[in-house]
């Protein structure tokens, strides 16, 4: 398929949810997917999304099968749901997007740096906004539409500190945390990658709250007070984990004489504080960020399967009923002005003022060495 025809297609489907890919595909079109379509009303939408009478979704989170269960309860349209890691996830699409093989129809996405680049500017991914998007989401979080923001925290055992033990994360490069730091490896996690490119991109701010920390000033071994850190905290001994559970299993365990502490893993693992007795809790005051939040993203495939059907469960989710496996726990924040957060939670606007996130342009171009500068620390 053309530039031009592919760019079209993805124009059409920024316009809104009023169109029906009524006829599907048009005949000879390649598998990049050119659709009929006309404008009506969201009746027809779903009258056409019951008619495919399914649905395949790929996620990065495993509430996925929850919400897909009672949409399917609800209309009827068989969902095939698949959770993969958001690195699988990306690399996942655009593989199979290249070959044509075009077997997913919807996705529930972060890593924005590497979903634009590799499956947006693509055209693998394309942007749209169903009507309960339309009617409850402000427009700054319609492209690419934000189903949820997630919080990462830095967090304690209780029974080890009966305070906030930290004044700044440089207090983690410290010899008393020494082997005691766990983190997600960030050859697997794209969004730490996006994370620490922000702290390069802040440099000047990590380098004056080392001085405040300790009185002196930050002598350096790297380019910058970001990648400074990053080195200083992988040759103190850093633990690297594959699971933010594991993670924060680990640090809230109780009758432990050192236990370790976690970084930058989801405050949603604290919903599992009652249920396994866990002696955990995140910092509130250290500097110059408690953690960093990213953004979970839906978007339609190019060359869907199943349009309607994937336009109908990109309605759903994008409602209360849909975010309901969401809602039940701290930790995620809708965009939307229907959907409020859990009652043990902050607000997001407690949040997004403690909280760094990344430049995407910025991230996008240097998370490469974030990457790079990891596997030489990690390896030495």
């Amino acid at each position: 398929m053309s530039r031009k025809i592919l760019s079209l297609v993805c124009i059409l489907c920024f316009t809104g949810a009023t169109m029906v890919f009524a006829g599907g595909r048009q005949e000879g079109a390649h598998a990049a997917g050119v659709y009929q379509y006309d404008a009506s009303d969201w009746d027809a939408v779903m009258e056409a999304a019951r008619k495919e009478g399914k649905v395949t979704v790929y996620a990065t989170t495993s509430r996925i099968h929850a919400a897909v269960e009672k949409f399917t309860q609800e209309t009827g349209i068989q969902v095939e749901a698949t959770r993969l890691s958001e690195v699988e996830l990306v690399e996942r699409v655009y593989q199979e997007s290249r070959s044509g093989v075009n077997q997913v129809d919807l996705v529930l996405i972060e890593d924005y740096p590497s979903m634009k680049e590799l499956l947006v500017d693509n055209g693998y991914l394309v942007n749209f906004i169903p009507p309960s998007a339309q009617r409850s989401v402000p427009s700054q979080y319609h492209d690419p539409l934000t189903f949820a923001y997630v919080s990462r925290v830095i967090g304690y055992n209780t029974e080890k500190h009966g305070d906030d033990p930290f004044e700044s994360i440089w207090d983690l490069t410290l010899p008393e945390y020494r082997g005691r730091v766990m983190v997600r490896d960030l050859a697997i996690t794209g969004e730490h990658q996006n994370a620490f490119t922000e702290l390069m991109r802040r440099a000047d701010i990590l380098e004056a709250d080392y001085e405040r920390r300790f009185g002196r000033p930050l002598e350096m071994v790297e380019s910058n007070a970001g990648l400074e850190f990053l080195r200083r905290l992988v040759e103190n001994d850093i633990i690297l984990m594959t699971s933010d559970t594991r993670i924060a299993e680990a640090v809230g365990q109780r009758d432990q004489d050192d236990p370790p502490y976690g970084f930058f893993y989801v405050f949603s693992k604290h919903r599992d504080i009652p249920r396994l007795n866990l002696a955990l809790d995140f910092s509130e005051n250290i500097n110059p960020l408690i953690g960093y939040y990213y953004g979970l993203y839906i978007q339609l495939a190019g060359a869907p399967q199943n349009p309607n059907a994937a336009m109908a469960l990109a309605n759903y989710l994008m409602t209360p009923e849909g975010f309901q496996p969401w809602i039940n726990d701290v930790g995620i924040y809708s965009m939307s002005t229907e959907i409020g957060v859990h009652e043990d939670d902050m607000p997001w606007e407690w949040w997004k003022d403690r909280l760094w996130t990344y430049d995407p342009t910025f991230a996008a171009e240097n998370r490469g060495v974030i990457l790079d500068a990891w596997l030489r620390f990690v390896q030495q």
